[in-house]
């Protein structure tokens, strides 16, 4: 689970919790919205839960994603949410996946690559995989271990 946010689901319509159906707040970067958390599968929301219908491991969950989304932006790293693919050099110049490679082997088996977002970054650039997606860090923002 995720604590990731969006304001509406598909077609604009107001999001509710998968398990009780109560609506979700109207603003869900609200603090009535924070302790809502989604599940998010192949770059898409795929259902919310309200506070009360979380369990405890999914509540823990959801605080360690957080967690980890903060401590990756304190070290200058960016967020990319899946299906994202991140590569190195051009079209003329190919270079390297840094990121994606399971992208990439189900649109190859699949043949469906919507909403793959591709993310051309500098060589020397370092990508941390994350629930939900990665973390892209440019060669300016790499923190020493």
């Amino acid at each position: 689970m995720s604590r990731k946010k969006r304001s509406h689901g598909q077609a604009g319509r107001r999001l509710r919790c998968h398990r009780c159906g109560c609506y979700a707040p109207k603003d869900l970067t609200s603090k009535a919205a924070e302790n809502w958390s989604g599940k998010w599968e192949a770059g898409r929301l795929t259902h919310i839960l309200c506070p009360p219908c979380q369990t405890p491991l999914e509540n823990a969950a959801a605080e360690a994603n957080d967690a980890e989304l903060a401590v990756a932006r304190a070290d200058g790293g960016q967020f990319l949410p899946d299906p994202v693919l991140c590569i190195t050099g051009t079209m003329e110049d190919p270079g390297t996946v840094l990121y994606g490679h399971n992208h990439l082997q189900r649109i190859r088996v699949a043949g469906q690559g919507e909403n793959l977002g591709v993310v051309q970054l500098p060589a020397d650039t370092r990508c941390v995989p994350i629930v939900g997606g990665v973390v892209v860090y440019l060669p300016s923002q790499h923190v020493a271990p």
